[in-house]
């Protein structure tokens, strides 16, 4: 873990030492609440003397995800107790059906426009972002949303969370989407830990066919017009780096049958034996799909990704999503 990390769980433990130590004296036998404060100060005596982290069995560091979730853990996954693992993993399944409940439907036809998209989490969970945002009715609009926040596994989850939450609370007030994204950044960077970031692209689709997009530093949109394939680049950086960050839009207006291609860097990031998947890869085989449905896009996607890797495991999440103006 990083020292600002380190720091900031120091902070936790001691303001939770204040506070048990206030509780205690209300209890008249506070047998449990005295065990727990002694294994408050015996993380920050490890703290003190170098050891915090590192597990008391087999001395190599404990799983970073686990320290954020449980400041106090002493034993490395491979040193639990069979009852501790068993309550790990029902913790884990259990935030995977949070997080597949946060999921937008599938295969949408909503004004005027029909998207589709795929969700693969490397692990039980993921920190890729994927929603879809249907303004009022009379606002004539929706939103596309498409993101990876830093890191992986739990601790990724756990902020791909707090964004979806972020960003639900502002899209009820009706901004347009440079504002929405700006104050997004804002309160992820004034919220989480100055090492938490997330890329995110934003397509804010119009029942008009006129689009906006805003990308946060996220994996280049593929645009399908006509017979061109074009990549939209950033308009700003990744959310949560600086609080008072800028964001830029692009504006197109789409005909019937235009496309555009979401993905993760799961999709362009993949490897096999020597080779980088690629985003050269991605416009050459975006350039043969032309016209074709959303559901069939991510098909071939998917199935090129698998030739790509030749039987070797993904490592990251992987998230595709396609919008195309009917």
């Amino acid at each position: 873990m990083t020292p600002i990390e380190i720091n900031s769980i120091r902070y936790r433990l001691e303001e939770r030492r204040n506070k048990l130590q206030e509780t205690i004296n209300d209890f008249k036998n506070p047998t449990e609440l005295l065990n727990l404060l002694n294994d408050v100060d015996s993380a920050l005596k490890r703290m003190n003397n170098g050891t915090y982290g590192l597990c008391e069995v087999c001395h190599d560091p404990i799983e970073d995800f686990r320290l954020k979730q449980d400041p106090l853990m002493c034993f490395c996954l491979d040193h639990l107790t069979s009852s501790q693992q068993r309550a790990l993993e029902q913790d884990l399944q259990l935030a995977a059906q949070i997080q597949n409940a946060l999921l937008p439907k599938n295969n949408l036809t909503i004004g005027g426009w029909e998207s589709n998209y795929h969700y693969e989490p490397a692990e039980l969970v993921s920190g890729d972002y994927c929603d879809v945002v249907r303004a009022e009715e009379k606002m004539k609009k929706q939103l596309f949303i498409i993101g990876d926040v830093s890191g992986k596994g739990v601790a990724a989850s756990m902020l791909m969370s707090h964004l979806h939450a972020m960003i639900h609370s502002l899209t009820s007030l009706n901004l347009d989407v440079r504002e929405l994204v700006e104050r997004a950044n804002r309160l992820f960077c004034e919220s989480t830990l100055s090492t938490h970031y997330s890329t995110l692209a934003f397509i804010l689709a119009h029942d008009s066919g006129e689009i906006e997009i805003c990308n946060a530093g996220h994996c280049a949109p593929i645009l399908i017009k006509g017979n061109q394939v074009t990549k939209i680049d950033a308009t700003g950086v990744p959310i949560g780096l600086f609080c008072s960050s800028e964001f830029g839009v692009n504006k197109f207006k789409l005909e019937s049958g235009d496309t555009i291609l979401l993905y993760t860097d799961g999709l362009s990031e993949a490897v096999n034996k020597d080779e980088e998947y690629g985003e050269a890869r991605i416009l050459k085989l975006a350039e043969s799909l032309k016209s074709v449905a959303p559901q069939k896009i991510i098909t071939v996607f998917l199935e090129d990704l698998k030739l790509f890797l030749s039987g070797r495991l993904k490592s990251d999440d992987l998230t595709l999503m396609v919008i195309k103006r009917l």
